[in-house]
């Protein structure tokens, strides 16, 4: 007897951590999906899910159960949905979501590549970190970009880009400082503007160019990259801010850029485990990636 439907029962709700999500998902009712589980249960010889107030939490048998078939069901479902009519099933609205500054002002030729295509319409969903992947695990984003890696084992991604890391200041303090060695501690005697109160880009730029801490007094905290540009270009402290965002400024002289180069982050394309068997999400992945491959991601500064 086959067991792949209540398999891949058992991965959605291993994977959602709640029946009633998965049920969504799933497009199938509470008891059906509750009577798949039992049916995994009897199979297997042991209990697979604790239930929870707020969910089911997996045992140790579920995660090796998931570990063992949860790949090979994705892949039996992309290959499914590639035999489905991909001329009608590419077609629909896209739900993207990423962080504001970048979609503004690196990744609109790969979204526009797409649009041409003529075959997807699409909605964008601006956000910091947590809003995006909140986004994602509510299935209202689809695709996403974002500087951190997921670590959730729900997700799959590709690097899609690079941005390194610069110290900038407003051009009248930096030139007074350009002369001289850049530390923490000079640092710390200016005010910082930034992202929000754990200075997240400056924390980093620190820890791995100083080996330090920042103590600078916080000016202001603006959770969107491209007012602090605005910020330091009027006068106001330093900050850390990705290369795309303060090169043509530092080439203007409306910002100085000081110290060392910083760190290098990758960005990702990211989407959840199955997201991919819709050809649709999986048309939109291989044209953003094909246009980031070929186009500007080689045109990044070393």
């Amino acid at each position: 007897m086959s067991y792949l439907t209540q398999l891949k029962t058992f991965v959605e709700v291993y994977r959602s951590g709640n029946i009633t999500r998965a049920a969504a998902r799933l497009h199938m009712s509470q008891p059906a999906v509750t009577s798949h589980i039992q049916a995994m249960e009897n199979i297997v010889g042991k209990e697979l899910f604790i239930r929870k107030a707020r969910g089911v939490e997996p045992t140790a048998i579920a995660d090796d159960l998931a570990l063992q078939v949860a790949s090979h069901i994705d892949t039996l479902e992309q290959k499914v949905a590639s035999i489905r009519s991909r001329a009608s099933t590419d077609h629909g609205t896209l739900h993207l979501a990423g962080p504001a500054e970048y979609l503004s002002l690196v990744a609109g030729p790969a979204l526009a590549n797409l649009l041409q295509a003529d075959k997807v319409n699409l909605v964008i969903h601006t956000g910091n970190k947590s809003n995006i992947y909140h986004l994602l695990e509510n299935d209202v984003a689809e695709l996403a970009i974002t500087a951190s890696e997921p670590t959730d084992a729900m997700y799959e991604y590709q690097k899609l880009d690079k941005e390194r890391l610069i110290l900038v200041m407003n051009r009248v303090q930096g030139k007074l400082l350009g002369e001289r060695e850049i530390s923490a501690a000079l640092l710390n005697q200016h005010k910082v503007v930034t992202y929000d109160e754990q200075l997240p880009l400056v924390r980093r730029y620190f820890s791995e160019v100083f080996n330090a801490a920042c103590e600078s007094p916080v000016a202001a905290v603006c959770p969107d990259i491209r007012a602090i540009n605005s910020i330091i270009k009027a006068g106001i402290g330093y900050s850390v801010l990705p290369d795309y965002l303060c090169k043509e400024g530092i080439s203007k002289g409306e910002l100085v850029a000081l110290g060392k180069p910083g760190p290098e982050n990758d960005v990702y394309l990211v989407w959840k485990k199955g997201a991919l068997r819709h050809p649709r999400v999986d048309f939109a992945k291989d044209v953003i990636m094909a246009f980031a491959n070929i186009n500007y991601l080689s045109t990044l500064p070393d």
